[in-house]
Order: C-alpha cells, then sequence, then structure tokens
C-alpha cells in the first residue's frame, strides 16, 4: 500500500513535467474559443468585460483606451473587484493618458500596480470572473482597438483562466513565479522560448504574423526548417537580409504575435526577440483545435494577400514615377535643345562663307 502511494504521488509530480516536455498542448473545444482580430472586431472585448459578475483582472503594457477604462470604473463602483497591473516601464515613458486613467480607476475603487521587475510588462490578458481568459496582442490603447492588426483569444476555461488569475495577482504583489506545470500555458521570461520552440519543431506548413521577428531570438533556423509557411513581420531591426532570407512579407500596424503550425495554435504578447523571450513579462497560450487553427490561418492569409498586393501597387507606382520622371527629363533636354537651336544666328542667303 505504502508502495502504491508513492507511486501516486510520483505520477503527480512527473506527469506536468512529462506532459509539457512532450509537447502536449491544451485541447480546447471550439466552443469555448472565440477569435478577436483588430480592428475588425475588438470591441468584443468590451462586451465580455462589462458581463463580469464578480471580478476582472488586468495586466498590460498600457491602459489607455477611454471606452475600456470607463467600463472597468463602472464595474467597480458596482462593487465588482477589479485588479490592473500595469508596466512599471514603457518606451518613450509611461503616458499621460495613463495616469488619467490611473487615476480614474483608483477613485472608482480598482487597485492598481505598476510591476517593476521585469523590463517590461508587455502582457495583454484579461480574466473575467474566474471563468474566462482574453489573451492575445490587442494593446487597451486606442490605436489597438481601433487602427492596429492583432489578434487575441477569448477562451472560457475556467481552470485556464484561473492559471492566468493567479499570474497576474502574484505581479499585482510584484511577488514571483518560477515555474507553470499547467500545459500550454506560455509565460516569459519561465517557459516561453521552450514552448515556442517546440512548437516551431511540429511537421506541417507554417503560419506567422509577429510584431518583431530578430535573430536574437534564435530561431531563424527552425522557422526556416519549413519549407511551406507564411511568414509576415511588422517591425524589426537587427538583421534585415536576414528577415528576407525567410521570405517574409512587411505589415503595416502589424502588432500580432500569433503561430500556426498543424492543428496547434500559439496566441498571445511574446515577440520573437531576446528581450521579450528573457528579460519581459509576457503571457501567451498554444493550444489544439483545428477549427481555432484555420480561423487563425485565414487571417493571417488574408493579411498576407493584402500586404503583397500593397506591395505590388506600391512597386508599380515607383515603377511608373520612374517612367514619368525619365520622359519628363527627355522633354526637357529637346526642350533646351530647341531653345538653343532658335537662338543660334542664321546665315544671310548669298553671304560668302569664310
Amino acid at each position: 500500500m505504502r508502495i502504491l502511494l508513492v507511486m501516486v504521488l510520483l505520477i503527480a509530480l512527473v506527469l506536468p513535467v512529462m506532459t509539457y516536455a512532450q509537447g502536449w498542448y491544451l485541447p480546447i473545444n471550439s466552443s469555448q474559443v472565440s477569435v478577436v482580430v483588430s480592428p475588425v472586431n475588438s470591441t468584443y472585448i468590451l462586451n465580455v468585460i462589462s458581463g463580469a459578475r464578480c471580478c476582472v483582472y488586468v495586466e498590460a503594457y498600457e491602459l489607455t483606451y477611454q471606452p475600456l477604462v470607463n467600463d472597468l470604473v463602472n464595474l467597480s463602483q458596482r462593487g465588482i473587484e477589479v485588479y490592473v497591473v500595469l508596466s512599471g516601464s514603457a518606451y518613450g515613458g509611461i503616458p499621460e493618458a495613463e495616469y488619467s486613467a490611473v487615476n480614474e480607476l483608483v477613485s472608482s475603487g480598482a487597485h492598481v500596480s505598476f510591476n517593476y521587475d521585469y523590463d517590461y510588462v508587455h502582457s495583454k490578458v484579461f480574466v473575467i470572473d474566474n471563468e474566462t481568459v482574453i489573451i492575445g496582442s490587442i494593446n487597451p490603447t486606442y490605436y489597438g482597438f481601433e487602427n492596429d492588426l492583432g489578434i487575441d483569444l477569448v477562451i472560457r476555461n475556467s481552470s485556464v483562466a484561473q492559471v492566468f488569475a493567479e499570474v497576474i495577482l502574484t505581479d499585482y504583489r510584484n511577488g514571483s513565479i518560477t515555474w507553470i506545470n499547467y500545459p500550454g500555458v506560455v509565460v516569459s521570461p519561465i517557459n516561453s522560448m521552450e514552448y515556442l520552440e517546440d512548437l516551431l519543431n511540429q511537421p506541417g506548413t507554417l503560419y506567422m504574423a509577429f510584431e518583431e521577428l530578430y535573430p536574437s531570438s534564435g530561431m531563424y533556423d527552425l522557422i526556416a526548417m519549413h519549407g511551406d509557411r507564411i511568414v509576415l513581420v511588422g517591425q524589426y531591426s537587427e538583421n534585415e537580409e536576414a528577415v528576407n532570407e525567410l521570405g517574409a512579407v512587411m505589415v503595416n500596424n502589424l502588432t500580432a504575435k500569433a503561430m500556426v503550425v498543424g492543428n496547434y495554435v500559439y496566441v498571445g504578447s511574446v515577440n520573437l526577440d531576446y528581450t521579450s523571450l528573457h528579460s519581459n513579462r509576457e503571457l501567451g497560450i498554444i493550444i489544439e483545435n483545428p477549427q481555432v487553427a484555420q480561423e487563425v490561418i485565414t487571417v493571417i492569409q488574408q493579411w498576407y494577400g493584402e500586404s503583397k498586393l500593397q506591395n505590388q501597387q506600391v512597386i508599380h507606382q515607383t515603377n511608373y514615377s520612374s517612367a514619368q520622371a525619365l520622359l519628363l527629363l527627355i522633354l526637357l533636354v529637346l526642350i533646351i535643345y530647341m531653345l538653343r537651336y532658335s537662338r543660334r544666328p542664321k546665315r544671310r542667303k548669298g553671304m560668302p562663307r569664310l
């Protein structure tokens, strides 16, 4: 009996590690997941949050989108628990609009904390009633909701929601988390490198849309391993030639961080660069679901097609402009030649040549 008890305890301790190591991601029923694409239907996020019954936990890089701030203030005034974690550091400094939002939230009774434990708290996550999690790359800012190209997943699963709630509340208290043993939950700097490498090692066509794709991620070889791939990149700065070799298409206003291989889908805030993987607080999730995979693929393919068309139009316009410039140059040369010819003195008839 004692031996059996020891074996059960060992299985309980080892199973999460085995699950993670073997890449068994979280199978989620399609009815539990909604795909949100900004700016197409990003206001759906507001609809979900405004329906909270007991609590809302938020972790975000910046929070300046006034309709969302208004919803959180209203919830707090109604007695709903609202906890907000914001990055203590922001590129270019924390905007004045965020300080204004924080004052509104605190005045309503909401709990707000700035976290300084990481280079940046770059997450974009909402947990509602410990039952639903909204996670992805849509920033709660005006541009995030109404201009940028981002992807979020709304997952109605209490187990997943409670894992992310624990992370957010720990970050609110400036506490420490050293291990996540729930399958598919991606947390920088704890396990994002291992999870995303494991996902890229899966066979099949690769679909990627990442705001940043840097060689410092150490994943270029894994991306190149997929002969069939569509790679979209919003911004990069380390090595333009290396990104071009991957066949990447540059997309304006792209903030998405999404990847699909087979039936596996990653959506989150983790960019493919060293800081995002190892120094920031980033949150994401990998799920296994063919329908959700196809929905995200469709979005990436649409962005890919639109960007290719825009690039072709730019090239056409550039070529057309170059042809126009050449014609104008030729015309200018002809005009100058004609003017010079018309001003030459004419030789009188019968006048002997010297």
